[in-house]
């Protein structure tokens, strides 16, 4: 994987053992490098449209990527806007009943995640563990028949609470906005976490990520294309394929007196397969080719 290359590198280089189960979470620098937009080649988060929505939320924290992971799917996207205004204080926080407050508190009063939907259904509607799973999984699959079943068995249990019926019906409404490709909680929260560590590589150990990352697409001429020019741009050299120095894969070239670079890895020429590369770095061994003739009668 790309972390796990990025990872090897790292610590080859600087020494740092860094995992998946070690790369920070919390760290300020990361957050605002998924707030500028800098995304290209973070886990989830490098398209378009999910960069500019990152770009509008600015997240402080896990929960605001996590949620964002959530929310970015038909249905639920619709809810991203007033996420992110109630995340920077420019919309008021509501919520359809009191009740609903300390399940919807941690996204602003806002269905994001399917077990919101089954402890909403546990704590106003009298529902069992077992059967609020039962009303996820027919939201999570939009089945027409299991939801209508479930909006009279949620009404009747809400207003034998003291839950107006209006308010029920407004409730189970959300959900079926939001069903159309809701997220559990486990599944935002495992993508986002990814996405974090690799912005945190991304953010410290740029060349190092960038090199694991080209490495791994470097059959994807498109991709290869398009972090090349990502290292351009943040001031990373990509030097061309180059039959004395380059890998199979891309590497980094350290020099005296200006920043590190990355050579071109040969395995992403495109028709060069891994014995032809395999055949130079062997015969590279005795030296530098002096000339075409001399490459091709070592090679």
């Amino acid at each position: 994987s790309i972390v796990a290359k990025a990872c090897e590198l790292i610590k080859q280089r600087h020494g740092v053992d860094l995992n998946l189960n070690n790369i920070p979470t919390d760290d300020p620098a990361t957050y605002e490098l998924m707030g500028r937009g800098d995304t290209a080649g973070v886990f989830q988060v490098e398209g378009a449209g999910m960069r500019r929505w990152l770009m509008q939320m600015k997240p402080k924290g896990l929960a605001n990527v996590i949620a964002m992971v959530a929310l970015f799917r038909p249905g639920p996207m619709e809810f991203i806007p007033s996420y992110i205004k109630r995340m920077h204080g420019e919309e008021e926080i509501t919520y359809r009943h009191p009740e609903l407050q300390s399940i919807l508190e941690e996204t602003y009063g806002i269905t994001a995640y399917q077990e919101q939907i089954m402890f909403t259904a546990m704590k106003l509607a009298g529902y069992t563990a077992s059967e609020a799973d039962n009303l996820r999984k027919g939201v999570a699959n939009k089945m027409a028949d299991v939801l209508l079943k479930h909006r009279r068995t949620f009404v009747g249990g809400a207003t034998e609470r003291g839950i107006p019926e209006d308010t029920a019906n407004l409730i189970f409404d959300d959900w079926e906005a939001f069903a159309r490709y809701g997220f559990p909680k486990g599944h935002a929260a495992d993508y986002g976490v990814i996405a974090v560590q690799t912005a945190y590589l991304k953010v410290h150990y740029a060349v190092e990520y960038m090199t694991a990352l080209l490495s791994v697409s470097k059959n994807e001429i498109d991709k290869v294309a398009l972090y090349t020019a990502d290292c351009r741009r943040m001031g990373i050299q990509v030097s061309p394929p180059d039959v004395d120095v380059s890998d199979w894969d891309f590497s980094i070239e350290d020099h005296p007196d200006q920043p590190s670079s990355i050579r071109f890895g040969l395995g992403a020429i495109k028709n060069v397969g891994q014995a032809p590369v395999d055949a130079i770095l062997k015969a590279r061994a005795e030296g530098r080719f002096k000339d075409l003739n001399d490459f091709a009668r070592r090679v």
